[in-house]
Protein backbone atom coordinates (compact mmCIF):
# COMPACT_ATOMS: atom_id res chain seq x y z
CA UNK A 1 0.00 0.00 0.00
CA UNK A 2 1.29 3.44 -0.87
CA UNK A 3 1.92 6.13 1.69
CA UNK A 4 -1.25 7.99 2.74
CA UNK A 5 -2.18 10.68 5.22
CA UNK A 6 -5.20 12.35 6.74
CA UNK A 7 -5.61 16.01 5.81
CA UNK A 8 -8.17 18.63 6.69
CA UNK A 9 -10.55 19.80 3.95
CA UNK A 10 -8.65 23.05 3.36
CA UNK A 11 -5.69 20.98 2.16
CA UNK A 12 -7.71 19.18 -0.53
CA UNK A 13 -7.86 20.65 -4.01
CA UNK A 14 -11.40 21.29 -5.21
CA UNK A 15 -10.82 19.16 -8.33
CA UNK A 16 -9.71 16.19 -6.21
CA UNK A 17 -12.79 16.56 -4.00
CA UNK A 18 -15.14 16.82 -7.00
CA UNK A 19 -13.59 13.68 -8.52
CA UNK A 20 -14.13 11.84 -5.22
CA UNK A 21 -17.80 12.91 -5.09
CA UNK A 22 -18.45 12.07 -8.77
CA UNK A 23 -17.18 8.54 -8.24
CA UNK A 24 -19.46 8.03 -5.24
CA UNK A 25 -22.43 9.40 -7.17
CA UNK A 26 -21.69 7.23 -10.22
CA UNK A 27 -21.60 4.16 -7.96
CA UNK A 28 -25.13 5.01 -6.76
CA UNK A 29 -24.00 4.18 -3.23
CA UNK A 30 -24.62 6.41 -0.25
CA UNK A 31 -21.62 8.68 0.36
CA UNK A 32 -19.92 7.64 3.58
CA UNK A 33 -19.30 9.51 5.78
CA UNK A 34 -22.29 11.75 5.23
CA UNK A 35 -20.27 14.69 6.56
CA UNK A 36 -18.15 14.61 3.37
CA UNK A 37 -21.17 15.08 1.10
CA UNK A 38 -21.56 18.35 -0.79
CA UNK A 39 -24.15 20.62 0.81
CA UNK A 40 -25.08 22.75 -2.21
CA UNK A 41 -22.39 25.32 -1.46
CA UNK A 42 -19.34 26.43 -3.39
CA UNK A 43 -16.34 24.37 -2.36
CA UNK A 44 -14.60 27.17 -0.44
CA UNK A 45 -17.86 27.87 1.44
CA UNK A 46 -18.18 24.18 2.29
CA UNK A 47 -14.61 24.10 3.61
CA UNK A 48 -15.46 27.04 5.88
CA UNK A 49 -18.61 25.26 7.07
CA UNK A 50 -16.53 22.17 7.96
CA UNK A 51 -14.13 24.40 9.93
CA UNK A 52 -17.03 25.95 11.84
CA UNK A 53 -18.49 22.54 12.62
CA UNK A 54 -15.17 21.50 14.13
CA UNK A 55 -15.30 24.58 16.38
CA UNK A 56 -18.92 23.88 17.32
CA UNK A 57 -20.27 26.92 15.45
CA UNK A 58 -23.65 26.74 13.73
CA UNK A 59 -24.34 23.10 14.55
CA UNK A 60 -28.01 22.07 14.28
CA UNK A 61 -29.75 21.24 17.54
CA UNK A 62 -29.16 17.62 18.57
CA UNK A 63 -25.92 17.41 16.57
CA UNK A 64 -22.35 17.47 17.89
CA UNK A 65 -19.14 19.10 16.72
CA UNK A 66 -16.92 16.95 14.57
CA UNK A 67 -13.70 16.95 12.57
CA UNK A 68 -13.63 15.93 8.92
CA UNK A 69 -10.48 14.56 7.34
CA UNK A 70 -9.73 13.19 3.89
CA UNK A 71 -7.37 10.30 3.25
CA UNK A 72 -5.05 11.29 0.41
CA UNK A 73 -2.12 9.69 -1.36
CA UNK A 74 1.13 11.34 -2.45
CA UNK A 75 -0.57 12.57 -5.63
CA UNK A 76 -3.27 14.27 -3.50
CA UNK A 77 -5.98 11.92 -4.75
CA UNK A 78 -8.82 11.66 -2.24
CA UNK A 79 -9.10 7.97 -1.34
CA UNK A 80 -11.65 8.29 1.44
CA UNK A 81 -12.95 10.43 4.27
CA UNK A 82 -13.54 10.18 8.00
CA UNK A 83 -15.73 12.16 10.37
CA UNK A 84 -14.72 12.15 14.03
CA UNK A 85 -17.50 13.22 16.38
CA UNK A 86 -16.15 14.97 19.46
CA UNK A 87 -18.81 13.57 21.80
CA UNK A 88 -21.80 11.26 21.66
CA UNK A 89 -25.51 11.90 21.92
CA UNK A 90 -27.79 9.02 22.89
CA UNK A 91 -28.54 8.18 19.22
CA UNK A 92 -24.82 8.27 18.35
CA UNK A 93 -24.14 6.05 21.34
CA UNK A 94 -26.55 3.48 19.89
CA UNK A 95 -25.56 3.83 16.23
CA UNK A 96 -22.93 6.03 14.69
CA UNK A 97 -20.28 6.23 17.37
CA UNK A 98 -17.34 8.60 17.35
CA UNK A 99 -15.93 7.66 13.95
CA UNK A 100 -17.57 7.22 10.57
CA UNK A 101 -15.38 6.53 7.57
CA UNK A 102 -15.64 5.45 3.96
CA UNK A 103 -13.33 4.58 1.09
CA UNK A 104 -14.28 5.54 -2.46
CA UNK A 105 -15.44 2.51 -4.48
CA UNK A 106 -12.39 2.20 -6.78
CA UNK A 107 -9.96 2.18 -3.86
CA UNK A 108 -11.48 -0.57 -1.74
CA UNK A 109 -9.79 -3.87 -0.87
CA UNK A 110 -6.37 -2.18 -0.84
CA UNK A 111 -5.96 -1.77 2.94
CA UNK A 112 -7.10 1.87 3.05
CA UNK A 113 -10.02 1.24 5.42
CA UNK A 114 -7.71 -0.24 8.02
CA UNK A 115 -5.31 2.68 7.58
CA UNK A 116 -7.97 5.41 7.73
CA UNK A 117 -9.34 3.97 10.96
CA UNK A 118 -5.84 3.68 12.45
CA UNK A 119 -5.05 7.31 11.59
CA UNK A 120 -8.48 8.40 12.85
CA UNK A 121 -7.84 6.81 16.21
CA UNK A 122 -4.68 8.91 16.50
CA UNK A 123 -6.70 12.06 15.72
CA UNK A 124 -9.38 11.06 18.23
CA UNK A 125 -6.73 10.77 20.93
CA UNK A 126 -5.48 14.27 20.07
CA UNK A 127 -9.05 15.44 20.69
CA UNK A 128 -9.01 13.78 24.11
CA UNK A 129 -11.20 10.83 23.16
CA UNK A 130 -9.54 7.89 24.88
CA UNK A 131 -12.28 5.30 24.43
CA UNK A 132 -13.69 5.35 20.90
CA UNK A 133 -17.00 3.84 19.83
CA UNK A 134 -17.21 2.60 16.23
CA UNK A 135 -20.32 0.92 14.83
CA UNK A 136 -21.14 -1.03 11.68
CA UNK A 137 -23.94 -3.15 10.30
CA UNK A 138 -23.74 -6.86 11.02
CA UNK A 139 -24.00 -7.60 7.29
CA UNK A 140 -20.75 -5.70 6.58
CA UNK A 141 -17.91 -8.13 7.39
CA UNK A 142 -15.29 -5.90 5.71
CA UNK A 143 -16.13 -3.14 8.17
CA UNK A 144 -16.19 -5.20 11.33
CA UNK A 145 -12.97 -6.99 10.36
CA UNK A 146 -11.35 -3.57 9.89
CA UNK A 147 -12.55 -2.46 13.33
CA UNK A 148 -11.34 -5.69 14.94
CA UNK A 149 -7.95 -5.36 13.19
CA UNK A 150 -7.61 -1.95 14.87
CA UNK A 151 -8.20 -3.36 18.34
CA UNK A 152 -11.96 -3.06 18.52
CA UNK A 153 -13.70 -5.25 21.07
CA UNK A 154 -17.38 -5.90 20.64
CA UNK A 155 -19.84 -4.44 23.08
CA UNK A 156 -22.26 -7.15 24.26
CA UNK A 157 -25.13 -4.70 23.76
CA UNK A 158 -25.56 -4.38 20.02
CA UNK A 159 -28.21 -2.08 18.60
CA UNK A 160 -30.79 -2.51 15.87
CA UNK A 161 -31.95 -0.13 13.17
CA UNK A 162 -34.65 -0.88 10.61
CA UNK A 163 -34.36 -4.58 11.38
CA UNK A 164 -30.59 -4.63 10.87
CA UNK A 165 -28.26 -5.59 13.70
CA UNK A 166 -25.69 -2.89 14.43
CA UNK A 167 -22.42 -4.08 15.92
CA UNK A 168 -20.88 -1.75 18.49
CA UNK A 169 -17.12 -1.80 19.11
CA UNK A 170 -14.94 -0.01 21.61
CA UNK A 171 -11.31 0.82 20.92
CA UNK A 172 -9.05 2.02 23.72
Amino acid sequence: MESVQLVRPDRVREEAYQEYIKEWEASEEEIIPHASMPKGKKYNEQVEAWKKEEQGIGIPEGWVSGSLFFLVNSEEKVLGAVHIRHKLTEPLFERGGHIGYGIRPSERKKGYAKEILKLSLEEARKLGIEEVLVTCDDDNPASYKTIEANGGFRDPQDAEENGILVRRYWIR
